[in-house]
């Protein structure tokens, strides 16, 4: 999937949206108290780690996102919601098709902002494409096999992720949307290329040391992908995944804590994830990917 992100520039609400944002506040707010833009939250293309929603599930996705708060980083935390969405539609790009030869599909929301002194830097922010990227958190009943149509929630089908099976690559689909929890502004995205966080439903209660040991794993080396570069933006991402991922747990770990620290030099990381742990992350959050 592509980057979630805010299309250019905002917009004036359009005829019905102050009926749409109403229904969330507590008195009627005029459009010239209201700030409103537009945003591709995902879509049904494959992302970097081989896996993609179905094009049906973009549609109850769209149901189930509206009404959502927009936070930061995914923090859970009550003082980052900035933005909440009134509206969420699929829609169709004519005349695209994705690499397994659907046709292309993004699902857009509206979102919607108070005009207050207290948002001013954010909305400048996001009228000049500072913040830009977002990510979403949802959880997906079903996870199967592209080229089996296997149930992958608990275990694999000795088919393996982007590799060409009789000329079909190989993923996973995302299908059976069962809960959307928020979308987020976020600086580095997880998933350059998808910006989108998936928890897999039922196999969220998945409880055996191995599966913990693979997400941690996981996250660690998206975390150490993540720090690497902005520690070392001179080194192409492709070598500095490569030399991490020979790397052992423990050697993980502590270069992720080098990487970060790296980083912070560069960026400051502390700000947006001031509050958050990947200890004090909720049980929702035991498939961000």
């Amino acid at each position: 999937m592509h980057s979630g992100y805010i299309l250019k520039s905002a917009f004036s609400p359009e005829e019905g949206d102050l009926e749409k944002i109403n229904q969330y506040t507590r008195r009627p707010f005029t459009a010239e108290e209201i700030y409103t833009f537009r945003m591709v939250l995902c879509d049904n293309e494959v992302d970097r780690d081989w896996e993609r929603f179905s094009s049906q599930a973009l549609y109850p996705l769209a149901e189930l996102f509206r009404g959502k708060t927009g936070i930061f980083n995914h923090s859970m935390d009550a003082a980052t919601q900035s933005a909440r969405i009134y509206d969420a539609a699929v829609v169709p790009v004519e005349g695209k098709f994705t690499s397994s030869g659907e046709p292309y599909c993004q699902l857009v929301a509206k979102a919607y902002m108070p005009r207050t002194e207290g948002n001013r830097d954010l909305i400048l922010e996001i009228d000049g494409g500072i913040k830009k990227e977002v990510s979403v958190g949802c959880a997906m009943g079903s996870a199967t096999c592209s080229i089996c149509g296997a149930d992958l929630r608990h275990g694999t089908c000795g088919h393996e992720k982007g590799k060409v099976y009789n000329g079909q690559t190989c993923c996973t689909v995302l299908g059976d949307p069962q809960d959307a929890y928020e979308w987020s502004f976020v600086a580095v995205p997880a998933q350059p290329a998808a910006g989108v966080t998936k928890g897999y439903g039922q196999a969220a209660a998945e409880d055996t040391d191995a599966a913990f040991g693979r997400l941690f794993r996981k996250q660690l080396l998206a975390d150490t992908a993540r720090y690497f570069s902005i520690a070392h933006p001179e080194i192409p991402p492709q070598a500095a995944a490569h030399m991490t991922a020979q790397l052992s747990a423990e050697e993980l770990a502590a270069v992720e804590k080098a990487l970060r620290k790296a980083a912070g030099k560069r960026v400051p990381l502390t700000p947006q994830l001031s509050g958050t742990t990947h200890d004090q992350a909720d049980g929702l959050n035991d498939f961000r990917i």
